[in-house]
């Protein structure tokens, strides 16, 4: 599995699964239960502060929740086949289906509770 570091200063030793155009199909699609795909960009703030959020909850959800970001400069395939137009935008999926869908940045506590609806269903 290809994972990306969390940011510096979070305070976690966990990272983020890396998904592009060869590995969606298996990572996610093919997964069974919840996994959050953070579509991003090196060139947005907003996806900069998506991205430590993100990193702080990796230590709040269940195990089996797979967190994981797709480059979305260089997955463009994955933006049309999802429908992305705005950065940050987030997917959740749940046995390979798009479960709930968020542009922008959410606090904390907001995507974890999403997480937990989803991982219950």
């Amino acid at each position: 599995m290809i994972e990306t570091s969390c940011w510096q200063g979070i305070m976690t030793d966990t990272s983020l699964s890396t998904f592009d155009d060869k590995n969606f199909a298996d990572m996610v699609l093919s997964r069974q239960g919840v996994t959050v795909v953070d579509f991003w960009s090196t060139t947005c703030s907003p996806c900069r502060q998506l991205t430590k959020i993100l990193c702080q909850l990796r230590a709040y959800v269940p195990d089996d929740v797979l967190i994981g970001q797709v480059d979305a400069d260089k997955n463009p395939g994955l933006m049309r086949q999802f429908g992305v137009r705005s950065l940050p935008t987030l997917l959740f999926i749940r046995n390979g289906n798009v479960v709930e869908t968020r542009i922008g940045v959410d606090r904390r506590q907001v995507l974890k509770k999403i997480i937990e609806t989803h991982a219950r269903d």
